[in-house]
Parts: C-alpha cells; structure tokens; sequence
C-alpha cells in the first residue's frame, strides 16, 4: 500500500539543500510513499 506525504520545502529556490532532501528522500521510499509537494510560494506571504 503506497503512502502519500504531503512535502513543504522551506525555500523558494529549487536548489535548495531542502529540495535536495526532498528529492533524496523519494528515491530512498523506493514507490513505497508518494510524495505531493506543496508549493511555499503558493502561500500570500511568500509569493512576493
């Protein structure tokens, strides 16, 4: 049963150290978890 992780990454950049985290991560689950993204910038106060 494949498990859905809701991911925020605290920046803004996509080469971040936390998106490389993120995406280390995804291949350390192996298609045991799915992982959704949830966008910082999407957020009003750091959209500038």
């Amino acid at each position: 049963m494949v498990k859905t992780v809701a991911v925020m990454v605290g920046s803004l950049r996509k080469e971040s150290i936390n998106h490389k985290l993120m995406k280390a991560l995804q291949k350390l689950a192996d298609g045991r978890l799915q992982f959704h993204l949830l966008h910082i910038g999407d957020l009003p106060h750091y959209d500038d």
